[in-house]
């Protein structure tokens, strides 16, 4: 977990980090509490939606409130977001200016979801970053930056995972093919 705060979330001593997770999951304690804390980064624990407590400004508040410096959600609550605030409107009610990153994780994040959250939050980097909850940390994620962001794309392999794409068949598909992925140690 420190390793990832180090080497890829860059979250240095002394900086706010915030898992809008349930801290219920092991993504919640891992990277609300263990990581954190871990690195001698400050920590937020938020209890509440991304909408509707009372709107969907309530991520951006705790950023502002809290200058997070870090921050990781879910696509999902990012779809929610933009669901009831389509404008980004609420987006500019706050400063933001402590934010230099957002991590997306949970699941797949979706190329539109992607562009719609860069777009909203432009030049804040937003980098997308698959794991399940099963393994506590990113499968993939690692950012090359000759290469940039790829839409669809959540990166490449972290250190200790090889991950392959396979066609329905099990071949090993080449680069830039989607299929089902398979990881092995």
């Amino acid at each position: 977990l420190k390793w990832t705060m180090d080497n890829f979330m860059n979250v240095a001593p002394g900086e706010t980090y915030w898992a809008a997770s349930d801290v219920g999951w092991v993504v919640g304690h891992s990277y609300i509490c263990y990581a954190p804390l871990l690195q001698g980064a400050t920590t937020v624990v938020y209890e509440g939606k991304p909408v509707g407590t009372p709107d969907a400004g309530q991520f951006w508040r705790v950023v502002q409130d809290h200058n997070v410096n870090a921050m990781f959600t879910a696509p999902t609550a990012m779809r929610a977001i933009w669901k009831e605030d389509p404008a980004a409107k609420l987006v500019d009610d706050y400063d933001l200016s402590s934010l230099r990153v957002l991590f997306l994780a949970g699941e797949r994040t979706d190329p539109p979801t992607l562009k719609r959250t860069e777009d909203a939050l432009a030049p804040l980097p937003v980098v997308d970053n698959w794991w399940q909850t099963e393994t506590g940390w990113p499968i993939c994620g690692a950012q090359d930056a000759g290469v940039g962001t790829v839409h669809g794309s959540c990166g490449q392999p972290m250190p200790g995972y090889d991950v392959k794409a396979l066609s329905d068949d099990g071949a090993v598909l080449p680069a830039g093919e989607l299929g089902n992925l398979a990881v092995t140690l």
